[in-house]
This record gives structure tokens, sequence and C-alpha cells, in this order.
């Protein structure tokens, strides 16, 4: 890339560091989350486990154990998707916050470029301007190629995303 001082080097560097910075705190302040979930679902599955034990050390008949473990599937299943829901809203909010971070840093990144190639534009050489044409023609029709790749990647996001949140009902045991 050309740059007319070591200003915007160091400029374009700190820019670039701080947005690193950014992406790593924000990653463990998900991961932090998912732990977090990790850890409420453990707990509540140890203190699950501890009356499944008891009840089935008091001296219950292997029939009322039976229908015990029977009655404990549905709210099973429900806490399931619970903590499928709670994975898939803490990926989503990832997702959308790093493709944000992304795209803003595109956009600099292109209006950056468009600022560098009027420049050399500007102090070209007399006679070089198809070559000046043609590599703005070629940059303009990338950032429209790229555009056309994250409209695509943002749809089969949402598709994937739908397919998940339709869930079908538990089926009712007769």
């Amino acid at each position: 890339m050309y740059f007319s001082t070591p200003e915007q080097f160091i400029s374009m560097q700190s820019a670039n560091v701080a947005v690193a910075f950014s992406l790593t705190q924000q990653t463990f302040q998900y991961f932090e989350e998912l732990a977090k979930l990790n850890l409420q679902a453990a707990k509540a599955t140890l203190a699950e486990s501890e009356q499944a034990w008891q009840m089935a050390m008091s001296g219950k008949t292997p029939v009322e154990l039976l229908v015990h473990q029977a009655s404990n599937a549905k709210p099973v299943a429900e806490k399931v998707l619970s903590y499928n829901s709670h994975m898939l809203e803490i990926a989503n909010a990832a997702q959308a916050e790093f493709l944000k971070i992304f795209e803003d840093r595109f956009a600099q990144s292109n209006t950056k470029m468009q600022t560098v190639f009027e420049d050399l534009a500007r102090n070209a050489p007399a006679g070089s301007e198809l070559a000046v044409t043609a590599f703005k023609s070629a940059v303009s029709s990338a950032g429209a190629a790229y555009d056309a790749m994250r409209k695509a990647t943002a749809q089969a996001i949402a598709m994937a995303q739908a397919s998940q949140l339709t869930v079908p009902a538990p089926a009712r045991v007769k």
C-alpha cells in the first residue's frame, strides 16, 4: 500500500492494534458467558443427579422409580432446549458483533484505499490514465464481489438460525 507519510503508516497500524485488542476482549467476554452457562448447567445437573440418587435409595419399588424417571423426561428435554437456546444467543451475539467490526474495518480500509488511488491518479505520470482506470475498476469489482459474498453469507446465517429456532414440539406419551 502507498503511504505518503510515516504518520499514515503509524496511524493505520495503531488502528489495527486497537481492533485486535477489541476483538480479543469481546472474544473473552463471550467465552466468559459460555463458561457461566456451562457452570450453571453443571450445577443443575449435579443437583438433579443427587435427587435421583436419593430417590433410588429411598426404597421405592422399581415401578415407582421408572414412573419418576419417565415423568422427568419432558423437563430434561426442556432444559436441553433452553441450554441450546442460550448457547445460540451467545453465538449470535458474538457473530453479529464480529461481523459489525469487520464490516466497519472493511469500509474504513476501502475509503483509505480510494483516497490512496486518487492520490496516485493525481500524481501519476502522463499517459498512465488507462492503467489507473483499470486498477480502479479492478478494485471496484473486488468490492462488489465482497459485498455480494457478504450478503450471501448473511442470508445463509439467517437461514441456519431460522432452522435452529424451529424446533418441533415434543411428542406426547400416552
